[in-house]
């Protein structure tokens, strides 16, 4: 009984000192990788709402690491990146090497209508000429990433306008916004990756 005590006790030691010792998560490069705040996202609703979960899964997906989402405290990203005792304090609460604010613009929506002549035969067997009218849609959204280091430091920007892949979309257009939303996520942790390497 002694002795299976002292094995259990003896991996439990050496299970104790790998933790202990393991070195910080790196990056693609090899580089320890830095920890990201995302401290305040303002924009319209249903386009912030597609644009903030894409940003962060493909922020992930380039190398950044996890953000840490600290947008419930209400702290500005003003206010953390001032000297004083309330960004001390968020600091504290909320470690990291960068604290990000995410400013999204409305989106601009451009609807466009054309026309195209189709033969067709009607009931009667005779050929006509219908007029068809299509409409698309398409959204250009832009978004501004501000980043602050420490407190006092200049803040670095990240500008982008993301579009929806496809004109083809349904006439509330409010899928042109969204895909155009997505697509500045994806275009800003694009260029957030390529500064912070």
């Amino acid at each position: 009984m002694n002795a299976a005590r002292a094995v259990a006790v003896s991996a439990l030691s050496i299970l104790a000192a790998g933790c202990s010792s393991a070195p910080p998560a790196s990056n693609a490069s090899g580089a320890p990788k830095k920890v990201l705040v995302l401290v305040e996202a303002k924009g319209p609703g249903p386009e912030l709402d597609r644009f903030v979960p894409r940003f962060l899964s493909a922020a992930s997906d380039r190398g950044l690491g996890a953000i840490v989402d600290a947008r419930l405290t209400g702290a500005h990203l003003a206010d953390v990146g001032a000297p004083g005792e309330a960004s001390a304090a968020f600091r504290r609460e909320n470690p990291g090497d960068l604290y990000l604010g995410v400013l999204l613009s409305p989106c601009v929506i451009n609807h466009h209508v054309g026309h195209m002549p189709e033969r067709q035969m009607s009931s009667a067997g005779v050929p006509v000429t219908v007029d068809q009218v299509i409409e698309n849609w398409d959204a250009d959204c832009n978004v501004v990433v501000t980043l602050v280091g420490e407190a006092g430091t200049a803040a670095r920007v990240v500008d982008v306008t993301g579009r929806n892949g496809t004109a083809a979309v349904s006439s509330s257009n409010t899928e042109a916004e969204a895909q155009a939303a997505e697509d500045a996520a994806d275009r800003a942790a694009k260029k957030l990756a390529s500064m912070l390497r």
